[in-house]
């Protein structure tokens, strides 16, 4: 039995599909996958609309990659081993039309705090993703391949500043999610005149050293009168920028949103991530040898992740019986007078099991059946209540 077997991954990228297309597609898989009972991740960017499951039955796969309709004979779907190796290449920049940029392993992290705090993902999907994004940042450190423009942002600055003079313009950044603060970063770093920021969160971009203002409808046509360039990069369903007003002094609108966060048809130029895509290439190409030695990294860290997992099924299902023994530690520490005889009992216990608790995880690393066996027979002297599952 492998536990990365229960592990299934859906993907639509910019491999399959234009922006306006997965822009479509990522509202109604968000849809899809409000209030499910089932361990999952989904991670969208301006390239991806990705769903990474655990331990779910086939119907709700299908109910699942029926979200990506009307293109979901165009899904790729992963399992298992696969399914994981494709994560840590994601993680990592393998899959990204610009290889090796930082903004996904940023991407990667936003949105797993935010679906860990919103109960989706748990357990050992939690696991997953956790290695996921170790994988990225070791890759960082350990090879070059985030050598030059780091970013989508890098690239639109690159693009921007073979049209316009940056120390000559004044710039608006809307948005300070981890695409926006690199952005910001690198404008600042390129000389440009003027940044400024708008945000839903003022106090979340305070620290960036720009002006930060309020993200709404006025301060957006203020940027768009008083500011030559203006980047987008917000993670909203609906275009943040619906109209240009007379007279505005933009000349570029530069949409790295996804979806879009720029109405079709305004009569100023707007630079999508197509048009950056001939830039990224530009790039790549000098990336071959570190590519080697990143996809070497993910293979190695692949094949760990079974090992890894068994671990962690481990401490997870002798958990309860860890809380019950230490209860009664402290129980009896309490009963002894409490304060250091209370401190002196739950050290003697967490001492006392710990190299069951080790034993347990390696055998788990072995046999993850001889594990849940021997857990078992514990759970049954403490009357068959405590056991979370079998592998």
């Amino acid at each position: 039995m492998n536990l990365v077997d229960k592990l299934t991954a859906l993907s639509l990228t910019h491999k399959q599909l234009g922006i306006d297309e997965l822009s479509e597609v990522a509202k109604t898989i968000h849809r899809t996958c409000m209030g499910t009972k089932y361990p999952l991740f989904v991670l969208h960017t301006c390239n991806r609309v990705e769903v990474y499951l655990y331990d779910a039955p086939s119907d709700f796969v299908e109910l699942v990659k029926s979200g990506y309709a009307p293109y979901v004979d165009r899904v790729v779907e992963h399992r298992g081993l696969d399914a994981a190796r494709h994560l840590f290449r994601v993680a990592a920049g393998l899959e990204s039309m610009l290889i090796g940029e930082t903004d996904i392993l940023g991407q990667v992290e936003e949105a797993f705090d935010k679906q860990v705090k919103a109960g989706y993902t748990r357990g050992l999907l939690k696991t997953i993703v956790e290695r996921a994004i170790r994988v990225g940042k070791r890759v960082r450190t350990e090879t070059a391949i985030s050598r030059g423009p780091r970013g989508l942002g890098s690239l639109a600055i690159i693009y921007v500043r073979r049209r316009l003079r940056l120390e000559e313009s004044d710039v608006c950044v809307i948005g300070a999610g981890s695409v926006g603060r690199g952005i910001v970063k690198e404008l600042r770093d390129a000389g440009a005149r003027r940044v400024s920021v708008l945000n839903r969160s003022v106090e979340k971009a305070a620290h960036l050293g720009v002006e930060v203002r309020p993200l709404t409808a006025e301060n957006v046509e203020r940027c768009l009168r008083e500011c030559d360039v203006v980047f987008t990069a917000v993670s909203v369903f609906e275009p943040v920028i619906t109209s240009v007003p007379r007279g505005a002094r933009v000349k570029l609108i530069v949409d790295l949103g996804m979806p879009r966060n720029v109405a079709p048809g305004l009569p100023v130029e707007v630079v999508t991530i197509e048009e950056l895509r001939g830039i990224a290439e530009e790039f790549n190409k000098l990336r071959i040898d570190a590519v080697r030695a990143t996809e070497r990294i993910v293979e190695k860290e692949t094949g760990m992740l079974e090992v890894y997992l068994r671990r962690r099924w481990a401490e997870e299902l002798v958990a309860p019986l860890l809380e019950l023994w230490v209860g009664v530690a402290r129980e009896e520490g309490r009963r002894a007078g409490g304060g250091l005889a209370e401190v002196a009992a739950l050290s003697t216990a967490k001492r006392t099991l710990l190299p069951l608790v080790n034993y347990i995880k390696e055998l788990a690393a072995r046999s993850p059946e001889d594990a849940y066996r021997l857990v078992a027979l514990l759970d049954a002297v403490y009357g068959g209540n405590y056991l979370n599952g079998s592998p």
